[in-house]
Protein backbone atom coordinates (compact mmCIF):
# COMPACT_ATOMS: atom_id res chain seq x y z
CA UNK A 1 0.00 0.00 0.00
CA UNK A 2 2.92 2.16 1.17
CA UNK A 3 4.42 2.26 -2.59
CA UNK A 4 1.07 2.18 -4.15
CA UNK A 5 0.21 6.08 -2.19
CA UNK A 6 4.08 6.82 -3.29
CA UNK A 7 3.26 6.09 -6.72
CA UNK A 8 0.08 8.28 -6.41
CA UNK A 9 1.48 11.37 -5.14
CA UNK A 10 4.41 11.09 -7.77
CA UNK A 11 1.87 10.98 -10.45
CA UNK A 12 -0.38 13.42 -8.91
CA UNK A 13 2.62 15.94 -8.37
CA UNK A 14 3.70 15.41 -12.43
CA UNK A 15 0.40 16.20 -13.37
CA UNK A 16 0.42 19.54 -10.85
CA UNK A 17 3.96 20.51 -12.06
CA UNK A 18 2.62 19.91 -16.08
CA UNK A 19 -0.41 21.56 -15.42
CA UNK A 20 1.63 24.72 -14.27
CA UNK A 21 3.90 24.25 -16.73
CA UNK A 22 1.04 24.95 -19.26
CA UNK A 23 -0.47 27.60 -17.48
CA UNK A 24 2.79 29.71 -17.43
CA UNK A 25 3.04 28.95 -21.28
CA UNK A 26 -0.34 30.49 -21.85
CA UNK A 27 0.34 33.36 -19.91
CA UNK A 28 3.36 34.05 -21.79
CA UNK A 29 1.80 33.29 -25.36
CA UNK A 30 -0.91 35.81 -24.11
CA UNK A 31 1.12 38.60 -23.39
CA UNK A 32 3.31 38.58 -26.47
CA UNK A 33 0.06 38.52 -27.96
CA UNK A 34 -0.17 41.97 -26.28
CA UNK A 35 3.30 43.63 -27.02
CA UNK A 36 4.12 45.00 -30.31
CA UNK A 37 7.39 46.89 -32.22
CA UNK A 38 5.76 48.93 -34.34
CA UNK A 39 7.14 48.43 -37.85
CA UNK A 40 5.28 51.72 -39.12
CA UNK A 41 3.84 54.68 -37.40
CA UNK A 42 0.58 54.38 -35.48
CA UNK A 43 -1.01 56.17 -33.16
CA UNK A 44 -1.83 54.47 -29.35
CA UNK A 45 -4.06 55.70 -27.51
CA UNK A 46 -4.43 58.98 -28.79
CA UNK A 47 -0.09 59.48 -29.42
CA UNK A 48 1.32 58.96 -32.64
CA UNK A 49 4.27 56.71 -32.27
CA UNK A 50 6.94 56.31 -34.60
CA UNK A 51 7.83 53.10 -36.11
CA UNK A 52 10.41 51.18 -33.74
CA UNK A 53 8.47 51.88 -30.65
CA UNK A 54 8.14 48.59 -28.21
CA UNK A 55 4.62 48.56 -26.47
CA UNK A 56 2.19 46.74 -24.57
CA UNK A 57 -1.68 46.54 -24.84
CA UNK A 58 -3.74 45.56 -21.57
CA UNK A 59 -6.48 44.59 -24.04
CA UNK A 60 -5.31 42.88 -26.99
CA UNK A 61 -6.39 44.52 -29.93
CA UNK A 62 -7.77 47.74 -28.17
CA UNK A 63 -5.04 50.56 -29.77
CA UNK A 64 -6.55 52.57 -27.01
CA UNK A 65 -5.72 50.30 -23.87
CA UNK A 66 -1.45 51.00 -23.86
CA UNK A 67 -0.02 49.66 -20.51
CA UNK A 68 3.51 50.88 -21.32
CA UNK A 69 5.47 52.14 -24.61
CA UNK A 70 9.32 52.77 -24.80
CA UNK A 71 10.18 55.27 -27.92
CA UNK A 72 13.30 55.00 -30.47
CA UNK A 73 13.70 58.47 -29.80
CA UNK A 74 11.84 61.38 -27.58
CA UNK A 75 8.66 61.74 -28.88
CA UNK A 76 6.44 65.55 -28.07
CA UNK A 77 3.78 64.63 -25.66
CA UNK A 78 2.38 68.72 -25.51
CA UNK A 79 5.82 70.22 -25.24
CA UNK A 80 7.68 67.45 -23.16
CA UNK A 81 10.14 65.26 -24.49
CA UNK A 82 9.05 61.73 -23.63
CA UNK A 83 11.17 58.68 -23.96
CA UNK A 84 8.86 56.29 -22.59
CA UNK A 85 5.78 56.49 -20.50
CA UNK A 86 3.30 53.98 -18.18
CA UNK A 87 -0.19 54.03 -17.62
CA UNK A 88 -1.10 51.68 -14.40
CA UNK A 89 -5.21 52.54 -15.17
CA UNK A 90 -5.85 52.34 -19.04
CA UNK A 91 -9.15 51.70 -18.04
CA UNK A 92 -9.36 54.99 -16.83
CA UNK A 93 -9.50 57.89 -18.81
CA UNK A 94 -8.23 60.10 -16.52
CA UNK A 95 -5.55 57.89 -15.36
CA UNK A 96 -2.38 59.78 -14.78
CA UNK A 97 0.30 58.86 -17.64
CA UNK A 98 3.99 58.18 -16.01
CA UNK A 99 6.19 59.72 -18.25
CA UNK A 100 10.29 59.52 -18.91
CA UNK A 101 11.76 63.23 -20.16
CA UNK A 102 14.26 63.08 -21.96
CA UNK A 103 15.50 66.39 -20.92
CA UNK A 104 14.72 69.23 -17.86
CA UNK A 105 11.52 70.96 -19.37
CA UNK A 106 9.27 74.00 -18.16
CA UNK A 107 5.39 72.51 -18.20
CA UNK A 108 2.99 75.12 -16.92
CA UNK A 109 5.23 77.29 -15.54
CA UNK A 110 7.57 74.57 -13.34
CA UNK A 111 10.55 73.40 -14.89
CA UNK A 112 10.53 69.33 -14.01
CA UNK A 113 13.90 67.37 -13.36
CA UNK A 114 13.91 64.63 -16.13
CA UNK A 115 15.41 61.99 -13.89
CA UNK A 116 12.14 62.22 -11.79
CA UNK A 117 8.77 60.62 -13.43
CA UNK A 118 6.29 62.89 -14.61
CA UNK A 119 2.63 62.62 -14.05
CA UNK A 120 0.50 64.12 -16.90
CA UNK A 121 -3.18 63.36 -17.47
CA UNK A 122 -5.09 63.28 -20.58
CA UNK A 123 -6.97 66.67 -21.01
CA UNK A 124 -8.81 67.63 -24.38
CA UNK A 125 -9.02 71.04 -23.56
CA UNK A 126 -5.67 71.73 -22.34
CA UNK A 127 -2.91 72.57 -25.35
CA UNK A 128 -1.31 69.67 -27.00
CA UNK A 129 -4.41 67.69 -25.20
CA UNK A 130 -2.20 66.91 -21.89
CA UNK A 131 -1.97 68.75 -18.92
CA UNK A 132 1.11 68.27 -16.02
CA UNK A 133 -0.51 66.29 -13.02
CA UNK A 134 2.85 66.23 -10.77
CA UNK A 135 6.26 66.52 -11.71
CA UNK A 136 9.81 66.77 -9.19
CA UNK A 137 11.47 70.01 -9.42
CA UNK A 138 14.69 70.68 -11.15
CA UNK A 139 17.06 73.26 -9.84
CA UNK A 140 15.87 76.93 -10.46
CA UNK A 141 12.13 77.19 -9.92
CA UNK A 142 10.91 80.27 -7.90
CA UNK A 143 7.78 81.71 -6.33
CA UNK A 144 7.25 85.25 -6.36
CA UNK A 145 5.31 87.94 -4.49
CA UNK A 146 1.55 87.35 -2.58
CA UNK A 147 -1.02 85.86 -4.55
CA UNK A 148 -3.70 89.12 -5.31
CA UNK A 149 -6.47 86.90 -4.24
CA UNK A 150 -4.55 87.20 -0.58
CA UNK A 151 -7.10 89.37 1.24
CA UNK A 152 -4.66 90.38 3.89
CA UNK A 153 -5.06 94.08 4.82
CA UNK A 154 -1.13 94.87 5.00
CA UNK A 155 -0.74 93.64 1.33
CA UNK A 156 -0.70 96.30 -0.28
CA UNK A 157 2.32 97.94 1.53
CA UNK A 158 3.74 94.08 2.08
CA UNK A 159 7.49 93.76 -0.16
CA UNK A 160 8.06 91.39 -2.91
CA UNK A 161 8.39 88.06 -2.03
CA UNK A 162 10.85 85.78 -3.44
CA UNK A 163 11.11 82.25 -2.50
CA UNK A 164 13.65 79.94 -4.01
CA UNK A 165 12.64 76.15 -4.34
CA UNK A 166 14.90 73.19 -3.35
CA UNK A 167 15.46 70.90 -6.28
CA UNK A 168 13.45 67.84 -4.96
CA UNK A 169 10.33 69.72 -4.42
CA UNK A 170 7.17 67.82 -5.83
CA UNK A 171 4.46 70.17 -7.52
CA UNK A 172 0.97 68.58 -7.52
CA UNK A 173 -1.90 70.16 -9.97
CA UNK A 174 -5.26 71.23 -8.23
CA UNK A 175 -6.52 71.84 -11.13
CA UNK A 176 -9.98 73.61 -9.60
CA UNK A 177 -8.61 73.89 -6.18
CA UNK A 178 -9.93 72.72 -3.09
CA UNK A 179 -13.80 72.60 -2.79
CA UNK A 180 -15.92 72.90 0.39
CA UNK A 181 -18.73 71.53 1.75
CA UNK A 182 -20.85 74.63 0.47
CA UNK A 183 -19.51 74.26 -3.18
CA UNK A 184 -17.09 77.25 -2.83
CA UNK A 185 -13.37 76.50 -3.81
CA UNK A 186 -10.04 77.98 -2.78
CA UNK A 187 -7.48 79.57 -5.52
CA UNK A 188 -4.99 76.75 -4.97
CA UNK A 189 -4.33 75.85 -8.13
CA UNK A 190 -0.80 73.81 -7.47
CA UNK A 191 0.67 72.16 -4.01
CA UNK A 192 4.39 72.17 -3.06
CA UNK A 193 5.69 69.17 -0.97
CA UNK A 194 8.96 70.25 0.44
CA UNK A 195 9.57 66.51 1.79
CA UNK A 196 11.84 64.45 0.74
CA UNK A 197 14.31 63.75 3.28
CA UNK A 198 17.16 66.75 3.91
CA UNK A 199 15.45 68.67 1.57
CA UNK A 200 14.90 72.23 2.87
CA UNK A 201 12.80 75.76 2.29
CA UNK A 202 14.33 78.90 3.01
CA UNK A 203 11.77 81.63 3.77
CA UNK A 204 11.67 84.64 5.87
CA UNK A 205 14.88 83.79 7.56
CA UNK A 206 13.65 80.12 8.69
CA UNK A 207 14.91 76.81 7.21
CA UNK A 208 12.12 74.74 6.98
CA UNK A 209 11.27 71.00 6.25
CA UNK A 210 8.13 69.00 5.68
CA UNK A 211 7.02 72.45 4.26
CA UNK A 212 3.40 72.45 2.37
CA UNK A 213 2.37 75.73 -0.06
CA UNK A 214 -0.46 76.47 -1.78
CA UNK A 215 0.32 78.67 -4.86
CA UNK A 216 -2.07 80.16 -7.26
CA UNK A 217 -2.33 79.66 -10.68
CA UNK A 218 0.42 82.17 -11.54
CA UNK A 219 2.88 80.67 -9.37
CA UNK A 220 2.04 82.72 -6.24
CA UNK A 221 1.76 82.02 -2.53
CA UNK A 222 -1.46 81.73 -0.99
CA UNK A 223 -0.49 80.54 2.12
CA UNK A 224 1.90 77.87 4.20
CA UNK A 225 -0.20 74.81 5.26
CA UNK A 226 2.64 73.33 7.43
CA UNK A 227 6.60 73.32 8.01
CA UNK A 228 8.49 72.64 10.81
CA UNK A 229 12.24 74.05 11.32
CA UNK A 230 14.75 72.11 10.20
CA UNK A 231 17.41 73.72 12.88
CA UNK A 232 17.43 75.99 16.09
CA UNK A 233 16.62 79.42 15.14
CA UNK A 234 16.15 82.74 16.29
CA UNK A 235 13.39 85.14 15.11
CA UNK A 236 11.41 87.31 16.23
CA UNK A 237 13.16 87.96 19.36
CA UNK A 238 12.78 84.49 19.92
CA UNK A 239 15.02 81.32 19.87
CA UNK A 240 12.45 78.33 18.22
CA UNK A 241 13.46 74.86 18.95
CA UNK A 242 14.16 72.36 15.97
CA UNK A 243 10.89 70.76 15.23
CA UNK A 244 8.80 74.17 16.13
CA UNK A 245 5.44 73.49 13.77
CA UNK A 246 4.60 77.32 11.37
CA UNK A 247 1.50 78.12 9.36
CA UNK A 248 0.08 81.14 8.10
CA UNK A 249 -4.11 81.29 7.92
CA UNK A 250 -5.96 80.22 5.28
CA UNK A 251 -7.20 83.14 3.61
CA UNK A 252 -10.91 81.73 2.99
CA UNK A 253 -10.86 80.84 6.57
CA UNK A 254 -9.68 84.27 7.64
CA UNK A 255 -10.48 86.87 4.54
CA UNK A 256 -8.88 89.82 6.94
CA UNK A 257 -5.65 87.96 8.10
CA UNK A 258 -2.61 90.25 7.98
CA UNK A 259 0.64 88.76 6.46
CA UNK A 260 1.66 86.90 9.41
CA UNK A 261 2.79 83.09 10.61
CA UNK A 262 2.00 81.32 13.53
CA UNK A 263 4.85 79.55 15.43
CA UNK A 264 3.85 76.48 17.84
CA UNK A 265 6.28 74.97 20.06
CA UNK A 266 5.73 71.69 21.18
CA UNK A 267 4.97 70.46 24.48
CA UNK A 268 7.98 68.86 26.47
CA UNK A 269 6.52 66.39 28.71
CA UNK A 270 4.03 67.57 31.28
CA UNK A 271 6.26 70.31 32.47
CA UNK A 272 6.33 72.42 29.31
CA UNK A 273 2.91 73.00 27.55
CA UNK A 274 2.07 73.87 23.88
CA UNK A 275 3.82 77.60 23.20
CA UNK A 276 1.77 79.53 20.50
CA UNK A 277 2.98 82.73 19.07
CA UNK A 278 2.25 84.90 16.00
CA UNK A 279 4.52 87.14 14.09
CA UNK A 280 3.70 89.95 11.66
CA UNK A 281 5.52 88.81 7.89
CA UNK A 282 8.34 89.41 6.83
CA UNK A 283 10.18 90.72 9.43
CA UNK A 284 8.54 88.74 13.02
CA UNK A 285 7.17 91.05 15.05
CA UNK A 286 5.14 89.81 17.42
CA UNK A 287 1.36 90.71 16.91
CA UNK A 288 -0.45 90.99 20.52
CA UNK A 289 -3.72 89.08 19.33
CA UNK A 290 -5.02 87.89 15.83
CA UNK A 291 -8.82 86.91 15.24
Amino acid sequence: MCWIALIALAAYYGFFQWTVYQYKKEQERELASRQHVLKETGRFAGLLMPAGTQLELAVWGDPDSVAWARFPEAVGVAKAPVLSFERPRPDLADSHWHMQLARDVELEGWLCDSSQVVEMQQDPLAEGGFRLASCVLAEGNRITAWSPYAAAFNLSSAPDLVLALPKGTRVQARPEGTRYTNGERDQDRWLLRVEAEGLQLSAWSLPLERAYLAVDEHQKLLYLSHAQLAQETQWGGFTYPVGTQFSSPNYRLFPQWPLLLKAVVPAQGDSVPTQERIHALPGGEILDEFH
